[in-house]
């Protein structure tokens, strides 16, 4: 009895899949079954188009940018590629954290990776001599050949995976700085590496819904399998190609350069020369006394009408908007307005909460009267609530807007979960 009650409860991937199998019966997209999941299928019409015979993807964008052929004896692991990831994992993962607690932080992205990469690749490949060593059984050459785009991509993959800012960082930098508590060194690395690696688990388990799938389209991956494309575009018959057969009278090498150089030169403008133009609150200066107008319009307020002309700082938070759907734009805009623009301002001129003896917009906790929270006068030795401390001093307040962000992001978890099932449920 117990094993066949056990055999009728479904597993979570067996959930996932039935889920992914119906969604994909309504777009015309066949999966395989689950023991050949990597053999996909797209109905086409007027025939079925299959990822591994057919010659190319049915979406534009991927056909666009994605190639549908494979040297298999194009060198990919080489001892040139393993440096420069390394050098570029090391390099940004330590910039970005760094800069990671600035007010406007600033973030070298894995753009910065992919261009250097190719010259370092291209110079390596034009430098090194072309030795073999042998090790055990494994031998390596020093110089394979020309850098090929499949280094080009290792590369950026690794410097991806690395470049980014880890949360668990913000536990023990918090700890040590406002709870005067450190960690040790060996337990902090073990904290941080666990949980970015619980993080890498989670996507490989979800690869199997959201990569491998050929209706699952990343946009930002396109992008980089465009400028892959470009850069290397030299040593590809097909490229060369399609760029002779293109309507273009500008080359992608042209335009590419352009549009890198007029960003590189404005960046002067409001990283240095007139630093004003990152954000720029001009209806404060109109009437710079006033407080009501500093709250909605301000830099340190809900900054309604506030320009923002610098690049780096539109792209930190949100992601470039080259990148990112139109829709999902209009979402995130809508969201905004929404939550920052009208809720906050009504909660707050309403005294929600007697949200009117609190700034309008601050991360910070404070006291009931407004003045900030001494978090250490209600812990006790062991960094632990201390109750009759707590009730004594009084209850934390944060910000209507901090509140309400936080509510959102809880509510974020659960929209995930009630989206998938009202619109890819049946």
């Amino acid at each position: 009895m117990a094993d066949s009650r056990s055999e009728s409860i479904p597993t979570v991937y067996e959930l996932f899949e039935d889920i992914i199998h119906r969604n994909f019966e309504k777009s015309n997209v066949s999966l395989s079954t689950p023991s050949n999941i990597d053999r996909l299928s797209v109905s086409c019409e007027p025939a079925y188009f299959n990822v591994e015979t057919d010659e190319q993807s049915p979406y534009e964008e991927v056909a666009a940018n994605v190639s549908n052929k494979d040297d298999r004896d194009m060198p990919c692991l080489t001892l040139r590629s393993w440096i420069i990831s390394l050098l570029f994992t090391c390099l940004l993962s330590f910039v970005n954290q760094f800069f990671w607690y600035r007010t406007s932080p600033l973030f070298v992205g894995v753009l910065v990776a992919q261009l250097l990469s190719h010259l370092l690749g291209k110079i390596m490949a034009k430098v090194l001599p072309c030795r073999t060593f042998k090790v055990w059984r494994w031998s390596f050459c020093l110089n394979p050949g020309p850098f090929t785009i499949k280094e080009h991509c290792i590369i950026t993959a690794m410097a991806s995976a690395a470049g980014g800012t880890a949360y668990a960082i913000d536990v023990i930098t918090i700890q040590r700085l406002f709870y005067k508590r450190s960690i040790n060194y060996g337990i902090g690395i073990l904290f941080v590496i666990t949980s970015q690696t619980l993080g890498y688990g989670m996507a490989g388990i979800m690869r199997r819904f959201l990569v491998w799938p050929a209706a699952m389209i990343w946009p930002a991956n396109l992008v980089s399998c465009a400028l892959f494309r470009t850069l290397h575009s030299g040593n590809d018959d097909n490229i060369q190609e399609e760029n002779n057969n293109s309507r273009w009278i500008m080359s992608r090498f042209r335009f590419f350069f352009l549009a890198f150089l007029c960003q590189f030169l404005w960046y002067w403008f409001p990283g240095y020369i007139f630093p004003i133009l990152s954000l720029f609150s001009w209806i404060c200066v109109i009437k710079p006394d006033n407080l009501l107008l500093s709250q909605l319009t301000g830099v340190s307020g809900l900054g309604l009408g506030s320009l923002e002309l610098d690049w780096n700082a539109w792209v930190w938070f949100l992601g470039s908007p080259i990148i990112v759907p139109f829709w999902a734009q209009i979402n995130i805009m809508i969201g905004f307005v929404v939550l920052a623009w009208i809720m906050t301002p009504a909660a707050y001129y309403t005294n929600l909460w007697g949200a009117k003896a609190l700034p309008m917009v601050s991360t910070r906790v404070f006291t009931a009267d407004g003045y900030y929270y001494d978090v250490k006068s209600v812990l006790n030795s062991q960094n632990r609530v201390n109750e009759t401390a707590y009730k004594t001093y009084g209850e934390m307040r944060m910000t209507v807007i901090f509140a309400f962000s936080y509510g959102a992001s809880f509510a974020a978890i659960a929209a995930v979960i009630v989206h998938t099932v009202l619109f890819n449920g049946k």
